[in-house]
Formats: C-alpha cells, sequence, structure tokens
C-alpha cells in the first residue's frame, strides 16, 4: 500500500511568530515528528512510502533518525522549487501513482496546496504550523500507525470535509477551512493578524477550540456536514475569539448565512485581498466564492475501531 507524504520545511515561520505568540518548529523537531510517524506507519508491513524531497532534507534526516524502524521510504522524481507549487504537484503525481493516503507536515497552508493538486485526496494531516485549524494535533505515532491501519483493511476512516473555491480575475484557488477579504490592496507579509481588515468571509469550520475565523464562527453555533458560513464583519456586535496563538480579541461581526453545497457568494466590490485560511493571495476584484467538496480526512478513532488488542497482522504475506 502506498502512502504519500509531503513534509514543509518552512511552516511555522511566517511573521505571525512575530505578531502573536506563535510557535516556531525547526527543521530538528519536525525531522522527529516525522520520524515518529514512520515508526507507526511501519507498523503494517504492507505499507510503503512516497515522498517529497524537500530542499531542506527533512524527510531524509527523519528516515535516518527512524534508524531502520519506519517503512521504505522512496522519493519523487521532481525538481523542487521550495514553494507551493512543490505540495501541488507532489499531490497530483501521487495521485497518479494511486496512493492510498497523503500524509501532510505543515500547517493550513500546506493541507490547502494538497487539495489544490489532489482535490478528493484522502489527507492525513499532521499540524506543523502556525494555525493548525485544520491539521491533527495528535502523536505523530499514533496518527501514523491509525493511517496504516486505514489504508491496509478496507476502513471508511476517511470522512468527507466542505472547502470554498474562489475566484477572481486574477485566477482560481481553494480553501480548506476559510477565504477572508480583507481591506488591504497589498500581500505583504501574508498573515491576517487585525480585525479592523476584516470585511466578509467563508469558512467551512466552527469550532471554540480552533484558532483563527474558525474560532469566530462558533460564536454562531455548529455547523451542519457540507455546510459553510458566510460572516459579514463589522456592525456594533463583536464577538470574543482565538484569532491566533497567544491572541484573544473581539471580533465585530455584522451577520452571518449558512451556505449549502453548491452555494455561491459575491465578493463586495472595492475591498482589497482574499486571504486563503489565513493568507492574503488574491486581489478581490469581481470574486466570487462557491461552496465544495473538500478532501477526505482521516478519523483517527475510526481507524482503529475493531482492532483489538492482539490482532495486529505484521506479517509480509
Amino acid at each position: 500500500m502506498l502512502v504519500g507524504l509531503v513534509a514543509n520545511p518552512t511552516s511555522s515561520k511566517d511573521i505571525r511568530r512575530l505578531t502573536t505568540l506563535a510557535r516556531v518548529i525547526d527543521i530538528e523537531e519536525k525531522a522527529n515528528l516525522v520520524a515518529r510517524l514512520l515508526v507507526g506507519l511501519a507498523n503494517e508491513k504492507k505499507i510503503e512510502v512516497t515522498a517529497l524531497d524537500d530542499q531542506a532534507g527533512l524527510v531524509r534526516r527523519a528516515v535516518a533518525l527512524a534508524a531502520g524502524s519506519g517503512p521504505p521510504v522512496d522519493y519523487l522524481p521532481l525538481e523542487v522549487e521550495g514553494t507551493e507549487a512543490d505540495t501541488r504537484r507532489a499531490a497530483s503525481a501521487l495521485a497518479g501513482m494511486g496512493a492510498t493516503a497523503l500524509v501532510t507536515v505543515g500547517g493550513d497552508g500546506t493541507v490547502r496546496a494538497a487539495a489544490e493538486g489532489w482535490r478528493r485526496v484522502p489527507l492525513v494531516p499532521i499540524g506543523a504550523g502556525t494555525n493548525n485549524a485544520f491539521a491533527l494535533t495528535e502523536e505523530p505515532t499514533v496518527i501514523g500507525l491509525a493511517t496504516a491501519l486505514a489504508v491496509t483493511r478496507g476502513s471508511d476512516a476517511f470522512i468527507p470535509t466542505t472547502a470554498v473555491e474562489v475566484e477572481t480575475t486574477e485566477g482560481w484557488a481553494l480553501a480548506v477551512i476559510d477565504a477572508v477579504v480583507v481591506r488591504s490592496r497589498w500581500v505583504g507579509a501574508g498573515a491576517i493578524w487585525e480585525p479592523a481588515e476584516l470585511v466578509e468571509g467563508v469558512v467551512t469550520s466552527s469550532r471554540r477550540t480552533a484558532v483563527g475565523i474558525a474560532s469566530v464562527s462558533a460564536s454562531f453555533g455548529p455547523l451542519e456536514p457540507g455546510h459553510a458560513r458566510h460572516l459579514r464583519f463589522g456592525g456594533g456586535r463583536s464577538v470574543r475569539a482565538v484569532f491566533g496563538p497567544g491572541l484573544v480579541l473581539d471580533i465585530p461581526v455584522e451577520g452571518h448565512e449558512d451556505l449549502a453545497l453548491g452555494a455561491e457568494v459575491s465578493l463586495v466590490e472595492g475591498a482589497g485581498m482574499v486571504a486563503l485560511d489565513g493568507e492574503r493571495r488574491l486581489p478581490s476584484r469581481e470574486g466570487l466564492v462557491r461552496v465544495v467538496e473538500g478532501p477526505l480526512v482521516i478519523d483517527l478513532e475510526m481507524a482503529f475501531r475493531g482492532i483489538g488488542p492482539f490482532s495486529a497482522d505484521r506479517s509480509d504475506g
């Protein structure tokens, strides 16, 4: 069973480490994280891994740290540029190779790039970014073992999610958590952290335990599966939310509306940029946001369901 792996060596290093109390995860810590993932994957002997050979040598360090306790690891024959395009091209290549799952190690931006390259990717997103509103934060060894069980035993552990497509005069993009219009007309440092900048947004998550716009959305109740929420910022009412690591803010919200799959929202004319999953990316001119199906994401508990303490099959057959 082929499992893909994309580890982002530059995640957790955006400007939010300066404007909030966001952590910085260095290469050695990420390599240790990936090594633990590999050890978990190796508990099912049918697993083989094909990875993006990142410029920092992150995965190669992890293989060395695992010291023979991980599965066989091969590398994609791709020319690496050190940009998000690497993740998109790797995901597309792994889909063509028939991979049964793709593990990403990074933040929400890494997940977004993977889903742009492989729209219905069976995804195992391990959180190693600034905001990890989408990613898993459990122990990587546990995640590795759950992934191995899910792909080798044919379980229904990959569950559907909702995403949003954004179309403007400058192109097309996907967001797995939120697409937010901000007043600024420049990309700058990318990240958003000032409530006064917010104009409107469409968010696919509504959890008090999340960080960012998903935390704002939670003030208006849960979202039904297959739905997103349109938020209009401003006005006299504010909701308190965890807007970033170590950053609790009152966010003014004028109104909200829940949207089903296929619903479309025309963006406010004259606004500045569209931020995708927390980072400014596209000018919002003539923008349209559409609610669509997102990647399939592993449910760890479902992956372990029905697996007894003595039921592991670690044979090569």
